[in-house]
């Protein structure tokens, strides 16, 4: 598995089950770059799906588990 740099600001969202919009507002990118960042992390984790990213992701030590609530989901990083 190559470095995922930026493309693990997405992992958590995406495993708490967000959508590309929510993400995008959330980390304040256009969802364009979300869906790059998502392509990316599939092809890197080998993964069909997101929920497979996700559960490989958080095996793997990269995210943590998150709950999908109304709260909207902030970036830890600004």
């Amino acid at each position: 598995m190559g470095a995922l740099g930026r493309e693990r600001r997405v992992l958590a969202p995406l495993g708490a089950g967000h959508s590309n919009g929510e993400i995008a507002d959330a980390l304040h990118i256009v969802e364009g770059t979300v869906n790059a960042h998502i392509s990316s992390i599939l092809d890197k984790l080998n993964a069909r799906n997101r929920v497979q990213a996700a559960i490989l992701a958080y095996q793997a030590g990269l995210t943590w588990p998150v709950r999908h609530t109304q709260v909207k989901w902030h970036d830890p990083l600004r």
